[in-house]
């Protein structure tokens, strides 16, 4: 009859349970990492009235883009498309009001409106011109063959020349992070 060694057996348990209250003697700490909170008062207000918004219809191998403006403050709108190689664009305008850039963008020649709101309710937005993306596909192109344009387009407050006078749009500073706002504190 063959004896069985319980000792090696206990002995592995030891270590398992040596192992395992060293493991969670951390458990505190970690647990009160997990469920501290603090609070904090006063705050900074961004005021992200620059709010637009694009429209893209497409028929004809032609995007038309029109931007309006949501916000209440005048701003700045460029458009660019992109497209693979495969494709070429055209852009075009019908009222010449929006001009290329010397950076591949396309702006609206002047500050776009902000949005008003009458005595009865109704909000008037400012909206752009269209900007017109001809999509030119190749000679050799087949029934059923795709380019995939992507239109990317931004919007910035208008900004001044020390004298007080708008700045052209191509003429802007389009790097400019938005600062803005105030630094009110609050009661706690």
């Amino acid at each position: 009859m063959k004896r069985k060694k319980i000792l090696p057996a206990a002995g592995y348990a030891a270590a398992a349970l040596a192992a395992g209250l060293v493991l969670t003697a951390g458990m505190g700490e970690a647990w009160a990492y997990f469920t501290t909170y603090t609070s904090a008062s006063g705050g900074y207000t961004i005021d992200l009235s620059n709010e637009t918004q694009i429209v893209e219809e497409y028929s004809n191998h032609t995007k038309r883009l029109v931007v309006t403006n949501d916000g209440t403050r005048p701003v700045y709108v460029r458009a660019r498309a992109f497209s693979g190689s495969q494709c070429a664009l055209a852009y075009s305008s019908e009222d010449g009001r929006w001009q290329a850039g010397n950076d591949g963008y396309y702006y609206f020649s002047e500050p776009l409106a902000g949005a008003v709101t009458a005595e009865d309710g109704t909000v008037s937005r400012a909206r752009t011109s269209e900007l017109l993306v001809q999509i030119e596909f190749p000679a050799d192109a087949e029934e059923g063959d795709e380019c995939n344009v992507v239109v990317i387009y931004e919007s910035i407050p208008v900004q001044y020349d020390a004298d007080g006078n708008a700045l052209a749009p191509q003429a802007a500073d389009w790097s400019v992070p938005l600062v803005s706002g105030s630094t009110e504190g609050g009661n706690d």
